[in-house]
């Protein structure tokens, strides 16, 4: 960002165990699947191993409109906003924030393990459902999977997962 650009505007953000922060909104994306998501931009401390110090850094992680609040009195009006192109019609590949997940069978005899892809990871199954970011989570949670390391599920869908 430069100089002569606003910052983003201060948005809340509701923690899982009810606190409440102040973020920033950086972009709003309506998903085929997931409704409506919001990249919000948290400040944070961040360890610098090298220099053995702490230094704030920003940490960006799409919330749903129950997580992200607005604030009475800010504008909006000028944080980029991505809707799905027109009624009925499918978004572009770009747009798309879908998810399959995929049954890595064990090389022994246990019941083997789950991954999260992207949609179009080379690695998820071909033809597999693909589900919404809440169905994804919910595969998480329910079968101990990890999110993809190859397409980014897993920086996508980690920090959600929590």
């Amino acid at each position: 960002m430069t100089s002569s650009q606003p910052s983003p505007p201060s948005i809340r953000v509701i923690l899982p165990d009810g606190q409440e922060l102040r973020g920033r909104l950086h972009a709003r994306q309506q998903f085929e699947k997931g409704g409506w998501m919001y990249l919000v931009g948290l400040p944070m401390w961040a360890d610098v191993p090298e220099t053995e110090s702490v230094e704030p850094r920003e940490y960006r992680v799409w919330l749903t409109p129950k997580q992200a609040l607005p604030i009475d009195g800010v504008s909006y009006a000028e944080v980029p906003t991505h809707p799905l192109h027109g009624e009925g019609s499918s978004a572009s590949a770009a747009d798309r924030w879908s998810w399959k997940a995929q049954r890595v069978e064990s090389r022994g005899k246990g019941y083997g393990s789950w991954v999260v892809h992207v949609w179009d990871c080379p690695e998820a199954p071909a033809g597999g459902e693909e589900l919404s970011v809440f169905e994804a989570l919910e595969v998480m949670h329910q079968r101990d999977a990890v999110g993809c390391s190859k397409c980014g599920a897993d920086a996508a869908l980690g920090p959600l997962a929590g």
